[in-house]
C-alpha cells in the first residue's frame, strides 16, 4: 500500500481532501495530532497547532526547536506510520522527508488567491477582507516556515508527483485522480 503526502495552500481544502482520500483507501490520515504524539514520544513536546505554517521569531530561532531535530523526528514518525501499511500524511514536509521512498506519491493542492478567499468566506465565515489578509499571511508564513524548517519552498512543483488546482477539480475528482495515479504507479 502507498504512502501519500498532501501539501496544500491554505484555503484549498487540501487537508479535507487528504482525509477523504484516506477513508477511501481504508488507511489512516496522519496530521497534527498524530504527528505531535509521535514527536512527544521522541522527546519533542511541540505545539504543532501554534507552529504550523509560520516561521519562528528570533527568540524561537535562538532558543526554540532545532530544525534538524524536528526533521529527524518527523521523518521517524512518518516512516513508522508508513511501515504499518498505507497512510496519507497531511503536510509537515512529508514530500521532503519521504522523497526517496519508491512507494510514495506526493501531491499538492493549490488555488488562486480569489478562489481561496471565496472558500474561506463561504466555509470559514470570514469577511472578504479578513479572508484576503489570512491567505496573504498564510502564503508568506508557509514560505518562511518551509524554508526555515525544511530548506525548501513548498510551492516548488518539482517536490510533487502532482499539483492539483482546487478551482479545476472538486474534492471528489481530486480523490479519484489520486486513486488513478496510485493505480498507474502500481501502489493501490
Amino acid at each position: 500500500m502507498a504512502v501519500i503526502t498532501v501539501s496544500r495552500q491554505y484555503g484549498t481544502g487540501g487537508m479535507t481532501m487528504g482525509n477523504e482520500l484516506a477513508k477511501r483507501l481504508g488507511c489512516p490520515f496522519i496530521f497534527r495530532e498524530e504527528l505531535a504524539r509521535g514527536l512527544k514520544q521522541r522527546g519533542l513536546d511541540i505545539d504543532l497547532d501554534r507552529m504550523e505554517g509560520r516561521a519562528p521569531n528570533i527568540f524561537e530561532r535562538l532558543f526554540g526547536t532545532n530544525p534538524e531535530a524536528l526533521r529527524r523526528c518527523l521523518k521517524e514518525v512518518m516512516e513508522e506510520a508508513a511501515r504499518s501499511g498505507g497512510v496519507v500524511i497531511g503536510g509537515w514536509g512529508g514530500q521532503v522527508l519521504l522523497k526517496d521512498r519508491l512507494d510514495a506519491l506526493h501531491v499538492r493542492v493549490v488555488g488562486s488567491g480569489e478562489a481561496r478567499v471565496r472558500q474561506l468566506v463561504e466555509s470559514g465565515g470570514l469577511t472578504r477582507t479578513a479572508a484576503e489578509d489570512v491567505t496573504k499571511s498564510a502564503d508568506r508564513n508557509q514560505r518562511m516556515f518551509s524554508e526555515y524548517f525544511f530548506e525548501v519552498d513548498f510551492s516548488n512543483p518539482k517536490l510533487y508527483h502532482a499539483v492539483l488546482n482546487s478551482e479545476t477539480f472538486s474534492q471528489e475528482k481530486m480523490v479519484e485522480f489520486i486513486l488513478t495515479l496510485l493505480k498507474e504507479k502500481k501502489l493501490a
